[in-house]
């Protein structure tokens, strides 16, 4: 993962390939517009080994159909994997971003231990 300035994960930091991350908690936040001045209120998952990511619409859809719950405290101690998808679409224009998915348990065992996973000697 490719280190930006910056408080929240970013799609540059991310590989196309994607990274493994366990989710350990989901806050909501008012962000601030550019102009400084309040913007909407956002879920934003805090990661394991990664800066908080803020969520949009298409995310959470998809956070909700992996893990078959609108309860995001249900989401928490899963594992998701996050990837930078190129063909995001914002404003009309194609500018790329972050996307996520489900990591099949398999899948999990197979990639970097977690804080859960006996680390092999």
């Amino acid at each position: 993962m490719k280190i930006v300035t910056g408080t929240y994960l970013k799609g540059e930091e991310l590989t196309t390939e994607g990274e493994n991350f366990r989710i350990t908690g989901v806050t909501e936040e008012v962000l601030a517009n550019r102009d400084g001045s309040p913007g909407d209120t956002r879920f934003i998952l805090a990661l394991s080994g990664a800066k908080p990511l803020v969520l949009n619409k298409t995310n959470i859809r998809r956070l909700v159909a992996a893990f078959d719950s609108n309860e995001s405290d249900e989401w928490i101690g899963k594992t998701i994997q996050l990837y930078l998808d190129p063909d995001v679409e914002f404003g009309g224009e194609v500018v790329g971003g972050i996307r996520l998915r489900a990591v099949p348990k398999a899948a999990k065992k197979a990639g970097k231990p977690t804080d859960e996973d006996a680390i092999p000697f």
